[in-house]
C-alpha cells in the first residue's frame, strides 16, 4: 500500500483527489528529512500529535503535515519503526462516534464474538488480518494470470446463467422472468463450455471460475467458491504436471510458503498404497506399511484368514503412540468403524513387553520385523 514518493516540501491540499501524500505505514528511514501530509486514524500518529489533539476520538480522521524524522529509539516490531512524523499542523477531517466493535486490537486482546464481527462487517474488514487476506488473494490471482499467460494460456470467461449439468451436488436454480416456468442453473463448474472451447480450437486456456454447489459445508468447500480451471489439447500428463508445478511454485513464492522443486510425483496406485488417499498430506510421516510377510506365520486366525483369502496385512507405525490413552485409542477405533472397518487391531511397545490386542498374537520377533519399539 504505497504511492509514488512526492517531491520535497510537497503540501497537497485535502480538497484535491489525493488527500494524502503517503500512507503512514509506508514511511521508512530513507524518508527522513522529507515533508509529507498524512491522513488517517490517530493511532498511526506520533505521541506529539496525540498530545496536541487533546480530545480526539479513536476513530476520528485527521490530516497531519510535518517532517519525517528518525526515532531516537527504533521499534523493530514495525516496518516503519525507525521513523516518526514531527507534526507541524493537524486538521480534523471527520469526527467519528465510538464504533460498535474495536478496530484496533492489541496483541493480548481477544476478538469480539463472530456474530458481532459479522454484524459489523465494515468495521471487521478494517482489521489488518482481513486486509492482508484480501491483499494476498489479489496477488495470488495476479500471479496466476501472469504465470499462465507466460505459458501460452488465454483467459476466458463463461456465462453464470446456464443449464443444469450432471455434477456431484444439487444445482442452485434461478427462475426466468422472460420464460415463466423455466429456470437457469448456476454453474457447479464450466464443463459444457470447456467442451465447446476445445472443439472450437482454443487449445490452451484457463479460467478463474466461480462455482456454486448446493451441498453440505466441508472443511474445504462452501456453497460458492473459486477454482482455477486449466484446459489444454494435444498434451501428455508430463505437460500438465510441469505447468502446474510452475504455477504452484509461483503462488507459493507470493504467499511466502516454501515449495522446493521439483515436486515429488507419484502414481495414483502408489498414493493409495502408501497413504490410503489420492491427496496425501506429505507433512505427516505416517505411511501405511505392508506387514503381510512379517506376520505371515502369526497365530492369529484373523490375520491368517485375511492372507488365505488373498488379502494383505497393512498397518501404520506411530512413533510416540505408546503415550496414547485407552480413551484416545477408542476414539481412533470409532473413526475406523465409521469408515466401515470391523474394528482396530493395535499394540504398544513398552519396556516390559508389548501390550494391546495384537500383542497376544505376535512374538517379539514379529514385533521387531514390523519395527515396533518402546514408546
Amino acid at each position: 500500500m504505497t504511492v509514488k514518493d512526492p517531491m520535497s516540501d510537497i503540501d497537497l491540499p485535502v480538497q484535491q483527489t489525493s488527500q494524502r501524500a503517503r500512507f503512514a505505514g509506508s514511511l521508512r528511514a530513507a524518508d527522513a528529512g522529507r515533508r509529507f501530509k498524512l491522513a488517517g486514524c490517530p493511532e498511526w500518529s506520533p505521541p506529539e500529535v496525540l498530545a496536541r489533539a487533546g480530545d480526539l476520538g479513536a476513530e476520528d480522521v485527521i490530516a497531519v503535515s510535518g517532517e519525517v524524522c528518525l526515532k531516537p529509539e527504533a521499534n523493530p516490531e514495525l516496518p516503519s519503526g525507525e521513523v516518526e512524523l514531527r507534526a507541524e499542523s493537524l486538521e480534523v477531517l471527520t469526527d467519528s462516534t465510538t464504533p460498535a466493535i474495536p478496530v484496533y486490537r492489541g496483541p493480548e486482546e481477544d476478538l469480539p464474538s463472530e456474530e458481532m464481527r459479522l454484524r459489523h462487517r465494515v468495521l471487521d474488514l478494517r482489521r489488518p488480518e482481513l486486509r492482508d487476506n484480501l491483499l494476498l488473494r489479489h496477488r495470488l490471482v495476479l500471479e496466476t494470470r501472469n504465470r499462465l499467460d507466460a505459458l501460452g494460456f488465454m483467459e476466458v470467461e463463461t456465462p453464470m446463467l446456464t443449464k443444469p449439468t450432471p455434477e456431484g451436488a444439487r444445482d442452485y436454480l434461478v427462475p426466468s422472468r422472460v420464460h415463466p416456468g423455466e429456470f437457469y442453473a448456476l454453474p457447479q463448474s464450466p464443463q459444457i463450455y470447456k467442451q465447446l472451447l476445445m472443439a472450437a480450437g482454443f487449445d490452451r486456456y484457463f479460467q478463474i471460475a466461480r462455482c456454486f454447489r448446493d451441498e453440505d459445508l466441508r472443511a474445504d468447500r462452501q456453497p460458492e467458491f473459486t477454482q482455477i480451471d486449466v484446459e489444454a489439447s494435444f498434451v501428455e500428463p508430463e505437460d500438465i504436471l510441469g505447468w502446474m508445478e510452475e504455477l504452484m511454485a509461483g503462488l507459493a513464492e507470493v504467499a511466502g510458503v516454501s515449495a522446493p522443486r521439483p515436486f515429488p510425483v507419484m502414481t495414483h496406485a502408489e498414493a493409495m498404497d502408501r497413504f490410503g488417499t489420492d491427496r496425501p498430506d506429505m507433512r505427516w510421516d505416517l505411511e501405511i506399511t505392508d506387514w503381510s510377510e512379517a506376520l505371515a506365520d502369526s497365530e492369529s486366525l484373523i490375520l491368517r484368514g485375511a492372507l488365505d483369502a488373498g488379502g494383505r496385512l497393512r498397518g501404520i507405525l506411530l512413533p510416540g503412540g505408546g503415550a496414547l490413552s485407552r480413551k484416545q485409542i477408542e476414539a481412533v477405533e470409532a473413526v475406523a468403524k465409521a469408515q466401515g472397518a470391523p474394528g482396530l487391531l493395535w499394540m504398544k511397545g513398552n519396556p516390559d513387553g508389548a501390550s494391546g490386542p495384537l500383542s497376544r498374537f505376535t512374538s517379539p520377533e514379529h514385533q521387531a520385523r514390523i519395527g515396533l519399539t518402546d514408546g
